[in-house]
């Protein structure tokens, strides 16, 4: 899977860090969900938020055990998209929310396998 195009990157505590994420229409992440009307998968949501917050976060490769997440706005072609990761060691757990202004697109925590 190929990850987004990252415009900013801001780390405001330990084990937080705020993307903005910029998703062209020509994007593989669309392709195929749904032809004429692409969206975002949740799929890859989930996946961005794992590999992105092993790259910014330094988890190591982890794979889910569990995850808790609710959509509640498609995110469309040529969006500009924060996205927020919080990694609570102590649980194994990711935070994540995708946001498009000022509007939550999906929220919810990933529980993590043990790491090495």
């Amino acid at each position: 899977m190929i990850l987004p195009e990252i415009v900013a990157v801001e780390r405001p505590a330990t084990g937080r860090v705020v993307l903005t994420l910029s998703l062209p229409a020509g994007s593989a992440a669309f392709d195929g969900h749904f032809p004429g009307h692409p969206i975002l998968p949740g799929v890859v949501q989930l996946d961005w938020a794992i590999r992105l917050a092993d790259r910014y976060l330094g988890l190591g490769q982890r794979a889910a055990c569990d995850f808790q997440v609710k959509f509640r706005r498609i995110i469309p072609p040529e969006s500009l998209v924060t996205l927020s990761l919080n990694f609570e060691a102590a649980r194994r757990r990711l935070g994540l929310e995708y946001r498009i202004g000022d509007q939550v697109a999906s929220s919810g925590r990933i529980v993590l396998e043990e790491g090495p």
